[in-house]
């Protein structure tokens, strides 16, 4: 697992050259520390390969503590299980006993690891990797004498799908690495790593045949290839051997078809190329024509990270390096690791509290930081409730002048409302500042000495006045109403029940008024 401050290094042991990248994992992300290459073999320097790769590591000041590299595809078993549940812990006990079965060597003499790649909530779907014990140990020993000791040995093929961490692997892509002795394929849909493949065939076979075409040594043969790069349609022995690769590509791809059914996939989109290969000069056009998938070399994202990685080496020659460095990222997309067993990591306590005394640094800043917030927030809610207590007390004493004010603010000026509203209730209040007298008055004001009008009954209902009486004609009643109607707070006046009273010319009439919400004036 990787921990926030320190570095991952992904190193491709290629047969050709090895190469290593650094990156970093910070608050912002992913950071490119550096990429380094050396070659495989070096006739002028005698030393043993465990002892140059130190060599090569210290030069560099590249950090060891967390390596991660691969074991070649080449040296493994795959095989691809479907069993009729989920539970991990379950698939941990039956994936061995499945391959197992299918193989020859005997269970001491294997590892067996596997990853999660299909399924639903009732079975899973697996690939599996088997690796002999022997390779496994013979990688550690490697870089055990190079002070290089991996925490991760991964399966080579499936890893490459951590690329599209980085890197755009939209749709349904083959990441294609064209490496020296070998060619490595990783199915990927949205950039999920789902089936791979490895192919006994690589850019030496195409020497070694340009080579014996040409009648040159190999170093010269390597020379004419990357000049000349492919030529399709050849006779020679290296367009045999790059048409052997292509029809063992296509192959490939079509094994992979059951799982682009399985997951509602139409066709392969494109080939994504890394690797020494992906440089031939033509190889996109020619495997774009041989295989019919259109091919391109891996570009890094157009971003600060993208530009940081380009600017430090090619994203292609680079891509399994930065594949397996990606690895030892918290949301490395693969889990496949051989060290198992006799094989397992042991920590060393005393350098893992060396290793967490940087993040316990962070977290006791963090808490620091966290303290002097929760306290600077206390501070100020202490303030504000202050504030407003002294707001409040002022509000108090202006509305009850000479009172003291009392310890519960609150409650105090709640009890003052509850009783002004009985008191308003009691006195007969309408419509905030008018009382039953108020209203009365007011009628009364409003009607015209000349108008012979009689009120028998006037009844006030909170927002309604209800009168009835009496008068000697319509007329009578109609300027009555215009009168009333004058008096902003009177809303709605309505004249109803006009009947025939005393004598021949009585009327006897009811009116109701509705109140307005708000004040207003005549």
């Amino acid at each position: 697992m990787a921990i926030l401050g320190r570095s991952a290094l992904g190193l491709d042991l290629g047969s050709h050259q090895i190469k290593a990248v650094e990156l970093r994992h910070t608050l912002r992300g992913i950071e490119v520390g550096g990429v380094h290459v050396m070659p495989t073999e070096d006739p002028d320097d005698p030393r043993p390969r465990s002892e140059r790769l130190r060599s090569f590591l210290r030069s560099h000041k590249l950090p060891t503590d967390h390596v991660v590299c691969a074991l070649p595809g080449d040296r493994l078993t795959g095989r691809r299980l479907r069993l009729p549940f989920r539970d991990r812990r379950k698939l941990s006990q039956a994936v061995p006993l499945e391959v197992e079965d299918d193989l020859p060597l005997d269970a001491e003499n294997l590892v067996v690891d596997w990853e999660l790649v299909g399924g639903d909530k009732r079975e899973a779907e697996v690939a599996a990797n088997v690796a002999p014990r022997i390779e496994v140990a013979r990688l550690l020993d490697l870089l055990g004498e190079a002070d290089a000791s991996p925490r991760v040995v991964e399966a080579e093929g499936l890893v490459l799908g951590n690329l599209s961490l980085w890197f755009p692997l939209d749709g349904v892509q083959v990441v294609l690495d064209l490496g020296h002795r070998k060619t490595t394929l990783c199915l990927c849909i949205e950039g999920e790593p789902l089936a791979a493949r490895t192919l006994p065939l690589g850019g030496r076979a195409v020497t070694e045949a340009l080579a014996r075409d040409r009648g040159v040594d190999l170093r010269e043969a390597e020379r004419i290839k990357c000049e000349e790069g492919v030529a399709p349609g050849g006779a020679d022995g290296a367009s045999q051997v790059l048409d052997r690769i292509a029809r063992e590509i296509v192959r490939t791809l079509g094994s992979f078809e059951p799982v682009l059914v399985e997951f509602g996939a139409a066709r392969v989109d494109g080939l994504t190329l890394i690797g020494g290969g992906a440089h031939l000069r033509g190889v996109e056009a020619w495997l774009g024509e041989r295989v019919g998938v259109p091919a391109a070399r891996l570009s890094p994202p157009d971003d600060e990270a993208g530009r940081a990685f380009l600017a430090s080496g090619d994203p292609a020659l680079f891509g399994p390096a930065a594949a397996l460095s990606l690895r030892g990222s918290l949301r490395a997309r693969t889990r496949t690791n051989f060290r198992q067993d006799e094989f397992a990591v042991r920590f060393d306590v005393a350098q893992l509290g060396r290793e967490l005394v940087w993040p316990g640094v962070m977290a006791g800043v963090a808490l620091l930081l966290a303290a002097g917030v929760a306290t600077t927030s206390i501070v100020l809610q202490s303030r504000r409730a202050d504030g407003l207590e002294s707001q409040m007390t002022q509000l108090y004493r202006e509305a009850f002048p000479g009172g003291r004010a009392p310890g519960n603010l609150v409650g105090a000026m709640r009890g003052a409302v509850g009783q002004a509203q009985e008191r308003a209730d009691f006195l007969g209040v309408y419509r905030g500042n008018l009382s039953a007298l108020d209203l009365l008055t007011e009628i009364s004001a409003r009607i015209p000495q000349e108008l012979q009008v009689t009120f028998e009954e006037l009844s006030i209902d909170r927002q309604v006045v209800r009168i009835r009486g009496h008068s000697t004609s319509f007329e009578a009643v109609d300027q009555l109403r215009a009168e009333l109607s004058r008096f902003a707070p009177f809303s709605q006046i309505k004249v109803s029940e006009i009947t025939s009273g005393r004598g021949a010319q009585g009327k006897s009439f009811s009116v109701t008024i509705s109140m307005s919400a708000t004040d207003g004036t005549t």
